[in-house]
Order: C-alpha cells, then sequence, then structure tokens
C-alpha cells in the first residue's frame, strides 16, 4: 500500500475528530463552558489535520471519483459537527444538523472502508 501514511495518519485524525467532537459536545451539555471551548479548538486543529492528510490521499489515489465523493461528504460531515457545536451554544435547535451528522457519518464510513 503505497499511500499507507496517509492511510493510518488519517484514520487516526478522524479517530480523535469524533472523540473531541463527543468530549466537547458532552462538556457543552454539561454547562462547563471553558472546557468546551478549549476541546472545540482542538476539535478545529484536528479539522485540519483530517482535512490535509485527506487531500493527500485523494491526491496518492489520483483523483479517483469516489475518494473525491468521499473528501465532499467528509467536507459536509465536519461542517454539521462544527455547525452542531455552535448552535449548541447559542441554545438554538441542531435536530436537522444531528439528522446531516448521521447521514454523512454513515456515507463516510461506508465508502472509506470499502462497503462500495
Amino acid at each position: 500500500m503505497p499511500y499507507a501514511a496517509f492511510y493510518h495518519s488519517h484514520v487516526t485524525s478522524w479517530a480523535l475528530t469524533l472523540l473531541f467532537f463527543l468530549i466537547s459536545y458532552l462538556l457543552l451539555r454539561s454547562g462547563n463552558e471553558k472546557g468546551q471551548k478549549i476541546t472545540h479548538m482542538i476539535l478545529r486543529l484536528f479539522f485540519i489535520l483530517t482535512i490535509i492528510t485527506g487531500a493527500g490521499l485523494v491526491i496518492k489515489l489520483n483523483f479517483m471519483l469516489i475518494a473525491i465523493i468521499k473528501m465532499l461528504v467528509a467536507i459536509w460531515l465536519i461542517a454539521s459537527m462544527e455547525l452542531i457545536l455552535t448552535k449548541g451554544k447559542k441554545r438554538q435547535p441542531t435536530g436537522g444538523l444531528w439528522i446531516q451528522f448521521l447521514i454523512s457519518i454513515i456515507v463516510v464510513f461506508i465508502i472509506g472502508y470499502g462497503f462500495i
């Protein structure tokens, strides 16, 4: 696998991104503003790392159509995570964003783990 370094760093960054998203959301729900702000900033760093490693994979895979589709859905997933947290801070409804989150994460996993 010639793109193993990008692949493993991408999977790790996604795992940490999801972990920090859940931690940040739980801190938001519990009212811990300072902890939530810190984890949200760390999460944004992992958004950037995930996008960079994902772009490296797309390049290594010679811009295959399925890789580009996964990239676009993953950006949608990242946007839904960010919007859930920012709207949650403002006490705005996030039900539709959670639906988008679930749909996009399912599609990312299906494409990413080769079920298509």
